[in-house]
């Protein structure tokens, strides 16, 4: 077990590092890393477990940059999808779901460097489809980057939104996954990985300030585009 922490502890950083300079990133890093030390049910819940750790210490820095009506929204749909999202958790193996997805958030970033534009609503629907994700496979950020990305949001607009609704939206599908059970855990471990977060944040306020809008989409495209990847990959 103690094996498994050290090669935990650095992925860690580099996830709370990405989320604390983006807003998003924690399970894009962790969950594809993890998977290889845990079993994947138990490494979407550590996953899960950690980044609502990193968002709740992150969010008194990037409260003033929220975007309240927009927030709103999300979380109404993402109350909707979070129960649907825990009972494929339960019931199915994930691997189609994730064969799915990687190619939708492929389509979804090609389609934003190519500036086509599609009929999204007021962000409701991007809720239930991230309340969705979050509960079934531990990654609620694509469908929230696709939508504030295609509105062209400033970066901080960007972080700090995201980051409130994680606090939100985490917690819940914390709950679900618990309930369910399917896991195994050494609870000290695990609590042992939180200083990585406090480390990781340092390196990611750093990141933030000295990226510019610009670099900061291109940031964000890519991340997107190897989140995409990585789902087909782990869905064989």
């Amino acid at each position: 077990m103690w094996s498994e922490w050290m090669l935990a502890f650095p992925i860690v950083l580099l996830a709370a590092m990405i989320q604390t300079s983006t807003g998003f990133g924690f399970a894009i890093i962790a969950i594809p890393l993890f998977i290889l030390l845990y079993p994947t049910h138990y490494a979407i819940l550590l996953s899960v477990f950690l980044s609502l750790i990193s968002s709740l210490t992150t969010l008194p820095r990037v409260v003033k940059d929220i975007d309240k009506l927009l927030l709103k929204r999300l979380l109404i749909g993402s109350l909707f999808g979070l129960p649907l999202g825990g009972l494929l958790y339960y019931t199915a193996d994930v691997a189609w779901l994730k064969l799915i997805v990687g190619f939708a958030i492929i389509l979804s970033a090609l389609s934003i460097m190519i500036k086509i534009r599609f009929p999204l609503g007021d962000g409701k629907r991007i809720g239930f489809l991230s309340g969705f994700l979050t509960s079934s496979i531990g990654v609620p950020g694509p469908p929230i980057i696709f939508y504030l990305m295609s509105k062209n949001m400033d970066k901080n607009i960007f972080r700090g939104t995201s980051m409130a609704y994680y606090c939100v939206v985490y917690p819940a599908s914390l709950a679900i996954l618990l309930s369910i059970g399917r896991f195994h855990t050494d609870l000290l471990l695990d609590l042992l990985l939180i200083p990585a977060i406090f480390i990781g944040q340092a390196f990611g306020s750093v990141l933030h300030k000295r990226i510019n809008q610009t670099a900061f989409r291109r940031l964000t495209f890519i991340l997107l585009v190897a989140t995409g990847i990585n789902s087909v990959i782990q869905s064989f």
